[in-house]
């Protein structure tokens, strides 16, 4: 008998190439054949006397959902995929017929005649075009289909799964090379599934999963202080591999079908603490590919589709972030072909964040966690950043390091590039710090130069994601608001210790450690005074405790870490119950209009964990 894992709120299923989200027994999201199409259907269960559970099957990410009435059970519901292919799998076994209610957005057309009597079906189709996030749009039709077991009784609106054992399979097409294919390729893969093995696809489902499971390498002796530490691995584990495209792009959770690169950075560092180096290198393969296929990195991208999601800035902070993943995986696997076979990808990287340096500051991106969050406005988006330019000085120091222990680079280019890191670092200190306060942003760098008369980003007054015009005041309107209206401009210093911990956690660290010490026993005070801003409206970042156990980590000494055990014991409480964490926390929980079930806090919270405890060891 396996283990059952009680699962509350939304889980995520999901193979690389199908997915569905879940919560209890009904389906929220389910899409296949690739991770940036949007959700085609969701199925609830219309039965408001019955009582639902779910629960994940230990050693794999399948799950299993109980369900009762009035106490009595009344049947369970199992969700799995298919290893490899784009096929999403329920089985049903009941002593009642239960009715579901079906909706999707797309078209959709009985196809019963096709699959004759061996399957009640629905074929959906997904126009190219379709938005799949803000201005990103599919660009390929696509095909999915629903099998319903011949028993299911399947209306408009609706199916009902009968007493005894039904099944639903639902199938994707894939595109094939030329892209066109899905209609060919979700027919012949639903012809196939009509007469699949279910037993033996779940059989190879759990042992695929225990093999992922076992290649884990963690140390066991500093996870021993922790209750339930394999489960807490395993449900991360299952989060972050189930978010990953079968491409090697990581969507940023349920509400957001794109690979973000910021996102992904904190997905890497948790592959990589959990010794899983192939899923790490995929990754950054992923984001090579991307900058090779379009000569530039937006803000985020599309997996399996070439759609992309641009912001403001983009060319700055994520393009730490993935220079850093690059040299990470190249350094921490000895693996320098990977880099050297890559040096187009580092170059641009590197060039990227020179131009926008200012008076030894780099901007911020438009949609990083402090912006995109509201913890600093976007009218301040052109300030220095802190975090960017500590980005940027850590991670091009480490190329052209790397590039001059391997001959990467012509040294008269190296001693060219080290020039502007020496300015940005010297004057790091000056540009964000004052005695013992840090701040996050420096308003004098966009006084230094002109900033951009026209961009792609969100209108200061109206919030639209469009094309925007400078206003004479300094802010961004789009041509609606422009002339209607003053634009606002940011103009005070904030202070945000927690991006200074993200700077620790990437290995960017250039202030004096005294600095560090007094900033970090400010951040352990107020969280102990408050948890995840219980005291405060305003939402918290979900991976705060995370960052601050790694810093902790870094700057002490082992002696002085079981002081902040209680840091460590509310992280692993404020954990979704058998799940992950959430993208944003408001007064002590998970803010309702955040993101569940993120792999960025999950990852980054379990590298902070993993730190603090072998620390320690």
């Amino acid at each position: 008998m396996q283990d059952l894992i009680p699962t509350r709120a939304l889980h995520f299923l999901g193979n690389g190439r199908v997915a569905m989200a879940g919560d209890n027994a009904d389906i929220v999201q389910l899409f296949a054949p690739c991770y940036s199409l949007p959700s085609v259907l969701t199925l609830r269960l219309t039965d408001p006397t019955v009582s639902t559970q779910s629960y994940r099957v230990g050693g794999s990410a399948g799950y299993l959902t109980k369900l009762t009435r009035n106490g009595t059970s009344i049947g369970e519901i199992t969700d799995y995929t298919h290893p490899t292919l784009p096929v999403f799998i329920r089985r049903l076994t009941l002593t009642v017929p239960l009715t579901f209610a079906l909706d999707s957005p797309f078209p959709k057309t009985n196809t019963d005649a096709i699959c004759g009597s061996r399957a009640k079906s629905y074929l959906f189709e997904i126009p190219d075009g379709t938005v799949v996030f803000s201005k990103s749009k599919t660009d390929k039709e696509t095909y999915c289909q629903l099998l319903l077991s011949p028993n299911c009784e399947a209306e408009e609106g609706s199916i009902t799964f009968p007493a005894g054992q039904s099944h639903l399979i639902f199938v994707g097409g894939d595109y094939g090379d030329l892209g066109t294919q899905s209609f060919a390729g979700c027919m012949t893969l639903s012809e196939s599934m009509l007469t699949a093995d279910l037993d033996g696809i779940y059989t190879v489902f759990l042992a695929h999963w225990r093999e992922i499971f076992n290649s884990i390498k963690v140390n066991p002796a500093a996870l021993s202080s922790i209750p339930n530490a394999s489960e807490l691995i395993e449900s991360v584990a299952a989060a972050l591999i189930t978010q990953t495209s079968w491409e090697g792009g990581v969507i940023a959770g349920a509400f957001y079908h794109l690979a973000y690169g910021r996102d992904m950075y904190g997905v890497f560092r948790g592959y990589m603490a959990l010794g899983l180096h192939g899923y790490a290198r995929h990754m950054v393969a992923y984001m090579c590919d991307t900058y090779r296929e379009k000569g530039f990195m937006p803000n985020a991208s599309g997996m399996g589709m070439s759609c992309s999601h641009r912001h403001e800035n983009d060319e700055v902070e994520q393009t730490g972030y993935y220079l850093l993943e690059l040299l990470d995986y190249a350094e921490q696997t000895g693996d320098a072909a990977f880099l050297r076979d890559r040096m187009d990808y580092a170059c641009y990287l590197l060039a990227a964040q020179e131009k926008h340096l200012k008076d030894g500051m780099i901007p911020f991106n438009g949609d990083e966690t402090y912006i995109a969050g509201g913890l600093f406005p976007r009218s301040g988006i052109d300030h220095g950043s802190m975090e960017a330019t500590a980005l940027y000085i850590g991670s091009a120091t480490r190329l052209l390091d790397a590039c001059e222990k391997y001959g990467l680079m012509p040294p008269a280019a190296i001693a060219s590039h080290r020039e502007k890191v020496t300015d940005a670092r010297e004057r790091f200190t000056e540009n964000f710090t004052d005695g013992d306060t840090v701040y996050i942003n420096n308003p004098r760098r966009a006084e230094v130069g002109d900033t951009p008369k026209y961009r792609h980003g969100v209108c200061h007054r109206c919030n639209l994601m469009t094309n925007l015009l400078r206003a004479p005041e300094g802010g961004y309107l789009c041509p609606n608001c422009y002339g209607k209206a003053l634009a606002p401009v940011a103009t005070e210093r904030y202070s945000t210790d927690c991006a200074l911990w993200m700077a620790v956690f990437a290995g960017c660290t250039l202030l004096p450690a005294n600095t560090l010490k007094s900033a970090l026993a400010r951040s352990v005070e107020s969280i102990r005074n408050s948890g995840y801003g219980a005291t405060t409206p305003e939402n918290t970042v979900g991976y705060e405790y995370g960052v601050i156990l790694y810093t902790l980590a870094r700057l002490l000494p082992a002696a002085d870490l079981p002081a902040y055990r209680d840091l460590l014991d509310e992280l692993l409480a404020d954990r979704v119950e058998g799940a992950v964490w959430t993208e944003y926390y408001r007064g002590g929980k998970p803010s309702p209009a955040a993101c569940p079930y993120r792999p960025w806090e999950s990852a980054i919270n379990l590298c902070g964990i993993l730190a603090y405890l072998n620390a320690m060891e």
